[in-house]
C-alpha cells in the first residue's frame, strides 16, 4: 500500500507541475499500466527499467513532458510504439485523440493489444506492421527511441497531411546536433528543452514542419 501511495503521489505531483488535467480513473490507468509492463518485461524484455518506480519517473514522466505539442491533434501515429511510449501515457490523458500504435515486433503487439483491452483504450489503434507500409495520413508522427532523424523525415513525409508535425523525443544535446548536421533542412526544426526536477538526464523534443 505505501509503495502504491507513492507512485499516486509521483504522478500526481508529475501532473499538477505540467497542468495536466487528471483524476482518480487515469492515475489508476497509468499505474496499472507501468505494473503490466514490468510483469511483461519479467519474461520478454520490453523495458531496461527495474523497477516501477523507475518506469514511471524515466519513461512515463518523460513521455508527458511534451504533451502540451499533443493537444490539439485529431490523429497521431506512434512509430516503433515499443512498449507504449509515448503513445498509452498520451492517449490515458488525451481520450479524445485517436493514437496509432505502430510496432512490427508481434510480440510487442500482442503486448500492446492486452493493454488496450485491459483499459478499454477505445482511442488506441495498434498496426503489427513495418510503417513503411502505412497508407493514412496523420496529424503528429511522432517517435521515442526509435530512430534518427534522417530517418524519422523520410517517415514522415509519407505519413503528413498538409499541416502535420513531426515531434522526435531525444536526449543529449551534442547526439542531437550530430543528427542535425546531416540534414539539408536544419533551419526547419526547432529543439525544446524538456525539464523537470526528479530526471537527471537530457531531454529535448524536436519538433519538425515542412
Amino acid at each position: 500500500m505505501d509503495e502504491l501511495n507513492n507512485y499516486i503521489n509521483i504522478l500526481k505531483d508529475c501532473f499538477n507541475k505540467l497542468s495536466i488535467e487528471h483524476d482518480d480513473n487515469k492515475i489508476t490507468k497509468i499505474i496499472y499500466y507501468a505494473n503490466h509492463v514490468m510483469e511483461f518485461n519479467s519474461h520478454t524484455n520490453i523495458t531496461g527499467s527495474k523497477s516501477m518506480e523507475d518506469f514511471i519517473e524515466y519513461h512515463i514522466i518523460d513521455s508527458l513532458l511534451a504533451h502540451s505539442f499533443f493537444q490539439n491533434a485529431k490523429t497521431v501515429i506512434d512509430v516503433g510504439a515499443g512498449a507504449g511510449l509515448p503513445s498509452i501515457p498520451l492517449s490515458i490523458i488525451y481520450d479524445n485523440i485517436e493514437f496509432s500504435l505502430c510496432e512490427s515486433k508481434p510480440k510487442k503487439c500482442k503486448f500492446l493489444f492486452s493493454v488496450k483491452e485491459e483499459l478499454n483504450l477505445n482511442n488506441i489503434i495498434i498496426l503489427n506492421q513495418n510503417v513503411y507500409e502505412i497508407k493514412n495520413k496523420y496529424d503528429i508522427i511522432t517517435a521515442r527511441a526509435f530512430s534518427d532523424m534522417k530517418t524519422l523525415i523520410k517517415i514522415y513525409n509519407r505519413l503528413r497531411k498538409k499541416n502535420s508535425r513531426l515531434l522526435s523525443y531525444k536526449g543529449k544535446l551534442e547526439s542531437i546536433n550530430e543528427e542535425i548536421e546531416a540534414l539539408s533542412k536544419k533551419r526547419d526544426i526547432e529543439i525544446i528543452s524538456l525539464e523537470y526536477a526528479s530526471l537527471d538526464k537530457e531531454r529535448h523534443i524536436l519538433k519538425y514542419k515542412s
